[in-house]
């Protein structure tokens, strides 16, 4: 069994592993923020901060909670928008200011009405950002309990036929976690006119421990397989994992407040991202280095003289992943049709199909956004 699940992990490995393409692509966003320049920064209220520690000796649990003083809550107040503040300002799209007169302000409600009645002194402020939060932490030492076989084994001798034993015991296994949920609202309000142009409510949750009783079979199988994906996400995953350290609360709460920014910005600015897209298995060996090394140009004359005698279908849609790199979506969308005739039941081909339609429908909204901020 063990044989078996260790060959899976490798297939599904030496597949996730393939060679891939990265590139640049630029998404517009999704809420027309055309008008929108200059963002003034609010605050990013507490909701609620829940921090919780289970303790379990000799069978009996034990719940406290941590009350936080209000310069810790602050602090923690100041991170969330810290970490929304700076993915916001990575994009170019909009040019932030740090007002006291809008980051001074008690909650929301304060905000909205300082719009409404246009009290704010404040020059050149197109939208104000400002949010609010949620947060439960708890923390957990316990210890897990299972049945385990034991083996006893004494070898034979001349005077003792010898005893092989197997004895079930109960066995303890202490641990500590750590799971949290964060709960952030942010909040986008154009001044004039008066609206609020872009709200979203998220949560993210991270859970994490250290010691315990050891997975079985088909956990580790699933562990194996997470590890794979992760490895081949697109996405950072900022939060450690380490094997013998529980990360921070401020830690945690940072980066789970960067997961639910990333969705916000990709709301009202152009976002950047970088992408990896698998490179075919044609028949010239030398294109595949070439991409998978960032050298588009050079592979797509290798590639055109490769197809133009022996139109191998993995080598034209190496082609098109080249001519998309460079931007050039209209040869892109031909190497790539080119290559589906060619093997129409290959579902990689279809994908560059697809990706290139929808960059081709998200072209003119782009091409709008970026003209308004010339």
């Amino acid at each position: 069994m063990t044989k078996f699940l260790s060959q899976l992990l490798f297939v599904v490995f030496v597949l996730g592993a393939c060679a891939r393409a990265g590139m640049t692509v630029r998404s517009p966003a999704e809420i027309d923020t055309r008008t929108i320049r200059n963002v003034a920064v609010g605050k990013f209220e507490v909701g609620l901060i829940q921090e919780k520690i289970k303790t379990e000796r000799n069978g009996n649990w034990t719940i406290r909670t941590i009350p936080l003083s209000e310069e810790q809550k602050s602090a923690i107040s100041r991170a969330v928008r810290a970490r929304v503040v700076n993915l916001l300002g990575t994009t170019p799209y909009f040019q932030l200011n740090f007002s006291d007169e809008f980051a001074q302000l008690e909650n929301d409600a304060a905000l909205q009405q300082l719009v409404s009645v246009q009290g704010y002194t404040t020059e050149n402020i197109d939208a104000v950002i400002n949010g609010k939060f949620w947060i439960e932490l708890e923390r957990t030492d316990g210890v897990g309990l299972t049945r385990e076989d034991l083996e006893y084994f004494r070898p034979p001798s001349r005077y003792n036929q010898g005893m092989n034993l197997t004895v079930q015991q109960m066995v303890w296994w202490p641990y500590k976690s750590t799971r949290g949920t964060l709960g952030l609202e942010i909040k986008l309000t154009r001044l004039n006119p008066t609206e609020v142009v872009a709200v979203s409510f998220d949560t993210r949750s991270y859970a994490h421990q250290l010691g315990g009783p050891p997975a079985d079979a088909m956990a580790k199988l699933s562990e194996g397989l997470t590890m794979v994906r992760d490895l081949n996400s697109e996405d950072n995953n900022d939060l450690p994992q380490s094997d013998k350290v529980l990360i921070p609360f401020d830690q945690m709460i940072a980066e789970l407040s960067r997961s639910v920014a990333a969705s916000f910005v990709q709301k009202v600015a152009l976002t950047d991202k970088t992408v990896f897209y698998p490179v075919a298995n044609g028949n010239l060996e030398t294109a595949r280095i070439l991409i998978e090394e960032g050298a588009y140009e050079l592979a797509i004359d290798r590639l055109q003289q490769a197809t133009a005698n022996d139109p191998d279908p993995g080598d034209l849609y190496n082609l098109g992943l080249c001519f998309e790199a460079v931007g050039d979506y209209g040869l892109a969308l031909n190497s790539y049709r080119e290559a589906w005739n060619a093997d129409p039941k290959n579902l990689l081909f279809a994908q560059g199909i697809g990706r290139i339609e929808r960059l081709q429908r998200e072209s003119p909204q782009l091409r709008r956004q970026l003209e308004s901020r010339q």
